[in-house]
């Protein structure tokens, strides 16, 4: 089963020129993150699950204390993040860097984490 945390859009400075660097731009975040909900689904109990307000709190909280230059370092830390609950089986992330380019709504990253069997 699927956790899917879609849009979320937040605040940061992220880019490696200097005119990039005097303000804040939108980014827009989406995680894709599969685990085992069986206990969850028997129990209807949070503890059972991965919660999702933990997640988004996490991500936030990595995103305000930190300033990136490129988008796929900021991409990593997030996936890091997220890949802390030894529960978390995969994840697929995409962070959309809103409105860099004239005409280009916005520049994307993708990347995916398998945890490896055992860690």
């Amino acid at each position: 089963m699927l956790i899917k945390i879609k849009n979320l859009k937040l605040h940061t400075n992220l880019g490696v020129h200097n005119w990039e660097k005097t303000f804040d731009r939108e980014i827009i975040i989406n995680a894709e993150i599969e685990s085992d909900f069986t206990r969850s689904l028997e129990s209807d109990n949070i503890e059972d699950t991965l919660d999702y307000d933990v997640i988004t709190t996490k991500i936030k909280k990595l995103i305000a204390e930190n300033k990136f230059k490129l988008i796929e370092k900021m991409a990593q830390e997030v996936m890091n993040k997220i890949m802390e609950d030894a529960r978390v089986k995969r994840c697929k992330l995409e962070i959309d860097k809103v409105g860099v380019i004239e005409f280009v709504e916005s520049f994307s990253v993708t990347i995916e984490q398998h945890r490896k069997n055992g860690s």
